[in-house]
């Protein structure tokens, strides 16, 4: 079934949770007049800017607002991601919540970045689960970098991916002096990579400006997209400025695209041999 999808390259902002909250519904509402069917946000995007007091921080409460917004204007939400306290532990989780208001699935995230493993716990599964366009997945930023998860996804015959993300250009470390656009051209390698061999539509939403952690400056990528299967980028905000776009997919696509390269149906029969058989080669006889 086709559908809509509303990507929000939100902009990180030094206020508030509350007016984070009032500038998301403001985006919500554009989205569904524009007949949007999902709306997804980046990574951790209310909250990023107090990651200081981030045990504090009431997921809970900001959960039901994002509940409550996607039943008032009716379209499916995928709310970025949250620090959800679990007992003394911390995930970086994310929700989709449809139309009526209520949680379709929950994931806590797996690939964590270098500094999140100071202070969060890595998730241990992956959540692929039906909507009303299909069958859905979702991870969070740096989790597209490992292929493993997309394939137990497949396995679970997922169609659509979503993946907030938090992406800087200073992710790149030392390699900067190689390329200052090096994340560039990782992110948009890697979505169009991911649709292709994965046959999936994968829409990547990361967030845009700059910010100050620790005395840190990070100054995001942006680049938010959706890819598919022979098209490869579909849309695109080739910038790291605050905007938002909306595309319409149709899950159909991936049919044609089983058909044809027929990765999925490799990967149920292929395994790797239990050991090897090795050739002895008869070496020639000096001449």
């Amino acid at each position: 079934m086709r559908c809509k999808v509303a990507v929000v390259q939100f902009k990180v902002r030094n206020v508030s949770e509350e007016d984070n909250l009032r500038k998301a519904e403001e985006f919500i509402s554009r989205a569904s007049k524009q007949g949007a069917d999902v709306i997804v946000f980046p990574e951790d995007f209310v909250s990023r800017t107090t990651p200081d007091i981030v045990e504090f921080l009431d997921s809970e409460k900001n959960l039901k607002v994002f509940m409550k917004l996607a039943k008032k204007y009716k379209i499916d939400v995928i709310p970025g991601s949250m620090i959800v306290k679990n007992g003394s532990r911390l995930y970086n989780t994310s929700y989709y919540i449809d139309f009526k208001g209520k949680v379709l699935s929950e994931y806590k995230k797996v690939h964590l970045w270098s500094t999140e493993k100071k202070r969060f716990k890595p998730g241990d599964s992956v959540s692929v689960f039906d909507t009303r366009y299909g069958r859905v997945g979702i991870i969070i930023c740096w989790d597209a970098m490992f292929p493993e998860i997309f394939r137990k996804m497949m396995k679970k015959k997922v169609e659509i991916v979503f993946c907030p993300s938090y992406w800087c250009y200073e992710d790149a470390g030392k390699g900067i002096k190689y390329n200052k656009k090096s994340e560039e051209k990782l992110i948009d390698s890697l979505c169009v990579d991911r649709a292709f061999e994965e046959e999936i539509v994968f829409v990547f939403c990361n967030a845009s400006g700059t910010n100050k952690v620790s005395k840190k400056r990070e100054t995001l990528v942006g680049h938010s997209q959706v890819t598919i299967p022979f098209k490869g980028i579909v849309k695109k905000l080739n910038h790291n400025r605050e905007g938002m776009f909306v595309a319409e997919i149709d899950p159909e696509i991936i049919k044609d695209a089983e058909k044809a390269y027929g990765i999925k149906r490799e990967l149920k029969k292929f395994t790797f041999p239990r050991r090897r058989t090795l050739i002895k080669i008869k070496q020639p006889k000096n001449i």
